[in-house]
């Protein structure tokens, strides 16, 4: 027997299907302001190593050498320029994390961009009204509305976190980091040229700023661990990203 339809009806269920309700995606200022919301908080990690550096710089530059070999207000001088060129490199970094965690979440693979209607698993809160927490367990695939970020959080973080830990350790790592060859070196040397005395004890201050970085590239393996990194930073991103349409 075979089924008839009429044209009114056929028009209908076309229309259902054009003017279903569907979700939209993560735009470009969501984009971006959940971007500086991670990229916020991995910049307070990361200042803790920067200040670990620094630290060590003013306890450990002068490790080994003869006491008297610079008077106070010297020394003093002399980590003081060594500590600014760190100032400058932490600087550098932190106008480097937003476009990596940008690129992280929405470049990677996989990337949180795309269609969130293939299955429909929220519905598109009216203009004006946020979504709800519910709606970050219910979006169960990635794709790119704010409910799917929300819901992958822990792996967003995962893919984060290691890609500015391998980032980190290779500017602090050794002669060849961006630290030393284009900051701290560089400190050195004017130290050096303003300071004559220390000439015989060059490989000295080397050999302890090479100390000094190596103990940070290793301290970076606890990038962002449970110590570091707020549990209610969390719920603090989680709520910014569910006010994006």
């Amino acid at each position: 027997m075979k089924m008839r339809f009429s044209a009114a009806a056929f028009i209908g269920a076309i229309s259902m299907a054009i003017f279903a309700p569907s979700v939209m995606a993560c735009e470009r200022e969501c984009q971006v302001n959940v971007s500086h919301a991670f990229a916020d908080k991995y910049q307070l990690v990361s200042n803790q190593y920067f200040t670990l550096l620094n630290g060590n710089v003013q306890a450990s530059l002068f490790f080994g050498l003869p006491v008297n070999t610079l008077t106070t207000a010297e020394q003093t001088a002399a980590i003081k320029t060594v500590s600014d060129s760190i100032v400058q490199a932490q600087e550098a970094w932190d106008k480097s994390i937003f476009q990596t965690v940008f690129d992280t979440i929405f470049k990677d693979e996989p990337k949180f961009k795309g269609d969130c209607n293939h299955p429909q698993r929220v519905k598109q809160p009216p203009k004006g009204v946020w979504w709800v927490m519910e709606d970050c367990h219910l979006m169960d695939y990635i794709c790119g509305n704010p409910p799917s970020i929300c819901h992958f959080m822990p792996m967003i973080k995962t893919r984060i976190v290691v890609k500015l830990t391998n980032q980190l350790q290779a500017l602090v790592s050794g002669d060849d980091g961006t630290v030393y060859a284009t900051y701290v070196g560089p400190a050195l040397q004017t130290v050096l040229t303003n300071q004559p005395k220390l000439a015989p004890y060059v490989a000295n201050l080397h050999g302890n700023l090479n100390q000094i970085l190596e103990k940070v590239t290793k301290d970076l393996a606890n990038f962002a661990n449970e110590s570091q990194w707020k549990s209610e930073w969390d719920l603090e991103i989680k709520k910014l990203l569910l006010t994006f349409p």
